[in-house]
């Protein structure tokens, strides 16, 4: 069982993550105030941060920034799972650091399939 954190501003997407990152056995923890992502961070020490790109305190993509940054959390594998699919926007987000990129709206299956092969790497 893999520890994931969810970094997302909206409150149904959240809730929608956790429900099916549930089913495959893996403990969620959803933050919708990304401000509070680092010291959720500290506290919760995920296996995996799932970010959405477009919020308001900080976005998805500067704070992969500051947790790639960071030794203490470099090597937290990033997913940003965002609406945004243009090739400038994942461009960023894998300069940033992230370790891989799901457009929303997601299929549940393929959804897990991702976070789970990102997590069997670890």
């Amino acid at each position: 069982m893999a520890k994931i954190l969810i970094v997302d501003d909206d409150l149904e997407t959240t809730k929608l993550f956790e429900g099916i990152i549930k089913t495959s056995g893996h403990e969620p923890l959803s933050i919708i105030e990304s401000r509070n992502a680092i010291k959720a961070i500290e506290i919760f020490e995920p296996d995996l941060v799932l970010l959405d790109i477009m919020m308001a305190q900080i976005n998805g993509i500067a704070l992969c920034k500051l947790i790639k940054s960071d030794p203490k959390t470099t090597n937290i594998p990033v997913v940003m799972v965002s609406a945004l699919s243009d090739e400038g926007t994942k461009r960023d987000s894998y300069n940033a650091g992230a370790d891989d990129f799901i457009v929303k709206p997601i299929v549940p299956k393929s959804f897990l399939a991702q976070i789970n092969s990102i997590l069997d790497k670890q």
